[in-house]
């Protein structure tokens, strides 16, 4: 496998801020939830994006990272992202833009079927492996110890399934709108359904359960379904129901660059500080899931959310 930078992908600093600055408050992100809106605004590091090749030259992985890990002042956690079904990295650029932006390294199947879980965790140790690699962008830079499986609908079911299947190296999970198991069936990464069934409640690790009040979530990922996954669960664990995001409902394909008005802002404030606190020990982001009155279950653009 082969890593190519994509020339001109580094974003500047300036340009980071800029964008920062447009758009912060909306519903639910003012200075009454303040770790929402300190998370929401792009981080302070410049990213950079490239792709990981096979032997043929099929693009694998997609990247997003730092564009300078020696600007950090530590060592990269990893993110390793799931799509939904026929999903692609660049219909979440914003997010994992964004997630990179804090200093984190993301790496994405390119998978239009990711619920197996194999290729999330495939890519995790991909980039951990790069790590040791001397003549890699990434040598000596990531917290290989410090890694999150993320994904939406099929891929959070995958994300899942990849933290239960390798619990040594996935530290924490977040999912979006993860589907009830009746949408559960065979794709070409599962060739049986069982391939792609997912059990939260034998996770491990702290997980993130993130979902809408949407009307193809009340089908696909319910209030009440992300509640039962969220019971089901014995380890630290949040459950954020959102309500709108930047202005337009919030709804299944919320996380997608192109739906509901082209922008993810809403999630990306609680999404960013639930990896900063897990991954990072932010004492700031854990204030939104912890102690005795965690921000997340306050707001109330996220009505039907709690915290444990």
């Amino acid at each position: 496998m082969a890593l190519v930078k994509r020339p001109g992908a580094l974003v500047s600093l300036a340009a980071v801020m800029l964008a920062a600055s447009i758009g912060i408050i909306g519903c639910g992100t003012g200075s009454s939830y303040p770790v929402q809106a300190a998370y929401r605004p792009a981080g302070p590091f410049a990213t950079t994006t490239g792709v990981v090749q096979d032997a043929s030259g099929h693009v694998i992985y997609d990247l997003y990272y730092p564009g300078n890990y020696t600007a950090l002042g530590f060592k990269s956690p990893i993110v390793t992202w799931g799509n939904g079904t026929g999903g692609t990295p660049s219909m979440v650029s914003t997010l994992l833009s964004h997630l990179a932006s804090y200093g984190f390294t993301v790496i994405a199947s390119t998978l239009g079927n990711t619920g197996s879980g194999n290729e999330i965790d495939a890519a995790a140790h991909y980039l951990v492996a790069q790590d040791g690699v001397t003549s890699s962008v990434f040598h000596g830079h990531l917290a290989v110890n410090q890694v999150a499986a993320v994904g939406t609908s099929q891929g959070a079911g995958g994300a899942v399934r990849a933290a239960t299947n390798d619990p040594a190296l996935i530290k924490t999970v977040m999912t979006f709108s993860l589907p009830s198991t009746f949408w559960v069936g065979p794709n070409p990464d599962c060739p049986v359904k069982a391939d792609c069934m997912f059990d939260p409640a034998a996770l491990t690790q702290p997980t993130f359960f993130i979902s809408t009040h949407g009307p193809f979530d009340a089908v696909i990922a319910s209030p009440p379904t992300e509640r039962a996954f969220y019971n089901s669960v014995t380890v630290h664990a949040a459950l954020g129901i959102i309500r709108n995001s930047d202005g337009q409902r919030a709804d299944h394909t919320s996380i997608s660059n192109t739906a509901d008005g082209g922008n993810p802002g809403g999630e990306l404030g609680y999404a960013t500080a639930w990896l900063e606190y897990q991954l990072r020990g932010d004492s700031t982001a854990a204030a939104a899931f912890s102690g005795a009155h965690p921000e997340l279950v306050a707001n109330s653009n996220w009505p039907g959310s709690a915290a444990k």
